[in-house]
């Protein structure tokens, strides 16, 4: 028999080199790639020609492209790696400066209970031009041409409707790429059901009115609340908010849902943890609401889909995590080439997914090309702000890591599906900010990472 060798060191930082070998190599064997054209309203965004007709009267917007990305140096690909950012208003630096010298000047008055709240009605305005834009008629006979010639058209005027009626002083920030939109109202086609998420912390504005009107009443289409990151503020707030969301939209389903629940201090539980989280990183605590999210489904679709696995699912993880509870009590020992080695999967699975954007950039572009799925399958569509938990929420449901999660907002860069059972199908959607007349100071903070 052959001598077994023992596996040679392979540290983080060599890996971290091979992955850059790996590029560079890339980078040498081909060369750079043509930047593919600009959308007809990306160029208006950026310079309104004087020749442009209905352009004239709408302001110049200077757009901030939240987290952009150089061009790959490759030839032949008709990849963006920007087609999916975040897009957003850019204030000019006389605002910022200005805000600056009123900070330094104006002491602090602190406000009123009463001035501070805020009512989601003067939030969004609902039935005004903030409403969300609508995809234009489609079928299958026309062109991708013709698709996208009619949504970019549609999309100014919604745009051109805002800017005409609101001054810039008077807007939130709110999303400005076309593409991201387009995420959205696939999202919304293929669902069955929309999870709206909300951090419970800002949950006003983060639900917007008019989309629930617009699933509920147009789509026909059943809509859930979730309140989600209920451990970051106390228990009476989370009722609080569920008994006005309820109050204000009594056919509403309201959830609450946190991917890293609070345990009670000098408990059993609460000293598993703290020897957990010295260990592996990839180790996590049972999420709690994925049972509530359950019996929300099972009440609107139990004759209609097979939820029997679910359920089973459901059943194993709390056995599961009582037993991990009595059996992992002294698994205090710091790994720490595990930790590298899920760092260096993290890594590769960035890589992978770059790379099949570029393969198939078009790929999730039309709703004709979403593959169908049988009949007897449930869809829950994810749609939110960014920063408001959309991926942990998935891989809460999930019980472990299926999709990646990060503090940047705009993680998620297209809807991708994931099925939970046979039966079940998550769907995930970029992170998505509505136009809302909320101050843009107030509105900042919800997009910090939590």
């Amino acid at each position: 028999l052959c001598a077994m060798h023992r596996k040679k060191p392979f540290s983080h930082k060599q890996k971290k080199e091979q992955l850059k070998q790996k590029r560079d190599k890339k980078n040498e064997t081909e060369p750079p790639v043509v930047a593919p054209s600009q959308t007809r309203l990306q160029r208006a965004f950026e310079n309104i020609s004087e020749n442009s007709s209905g352009m004239e009267d709408v302001p110049v917007v200077d757009v901030l492209k939240v987290n952009e990305q150089p061009l790959p140096q490759r030839p032949g690909r008709n990849y963006n790696p920007n087609r999916y950012r975040l897009h957003i208003e850019q204030e000019s630096k006389e605002v910022v400066e200005e805000r600056k010298h009123l900070a330094r000047t104006v002491p602090i008055e602190p406000l009123s209970e009463t001035v501070l709240e805020v009512a989601v009605e003067d939030v969004y305005k609902p039935g005004s031009v903030l409403d969300l834009p609508r995809r234009p008629p489609w079928d299958y006979h026309m062109s991708k041409a013709q698709v996208e010639m009619n949504e970019e058209a549609a999309f100014w005027q919604y745009l051109k409707n805002i800017y005409t009626l609101h001054s810039n002083d008077e807007l939130s920030f709110f999303e400005l790429n076309l593409e991201t939109w387009r995420q959205l109202w696939r999202v919304l086609e293929i669902s069955d059901v929309i999870l709206l998420i909300t951090d419970v912390r800002h949950p006003v504005l983060h639900f917007s009115p008019a989309l629930y009107k617009y699933v509920a009443e147009e789509l026909k289409k059943h809509v859930v609340l979730v309140l989600n990151k209920i451990d970051l503020v106390p228990p009476e707030v989370v009722v609080a908010w569920r008994h006005y969301f309820l109050s204000k939209f009594p056919e509403l389903d309201v959830i609450c849902f946190t991917s890293y629940p609070k345990l009670e201090e000098g408990s059993e539980a609460a000293k598993e943890v703290r020897l957990r989280s010295r260990g592996r990183k990839g180790k996590r605590r049972s999420a709690v609401g994925p049972e509530e999210l359950f019996k929300v489904i099972e009440s609107l679709y139990r004759d209609r889909v097979d939820l029997t696995n679910w359920e089973k699912k459901l059943e194993l993880k709390n056995v599961h995590s009582t037993q991990s509870l009595v059996a992992n009590k002294a698994s205090a020992v710091v790994d720490k080439e595990e930790e590298e080695e899920e760092e260096e999967e993290e890594e590769e699975e960035e890589e992978e997914e770059e790379e099949k954007d570029r393969k198939h950039p078009d790929s999730l572009h039309l709703a004709q090309d979403v593959e169908e799925v049988a009949p007897g399958v449930i869809t829950i569509g994810m749609v939110g702000h960014p920063n408001v938990g959309k991926s942990s929420i998935i891989n809460g449901i999930m019980g472990k890591k299926y999709v990646s999660v990060s503090r940047t907002p705009g993680h998620t860069k297209h809807f991708q599906t994931i099925f939970l059972t046979q039966t079940v199908r998550l769907c995930d959607c970029p992170g998505l900010i509505f136009p809302s007349l909320i101050n843009r100071q107030l509105q900042s903070f919800p997009l910090l990472p939590s």
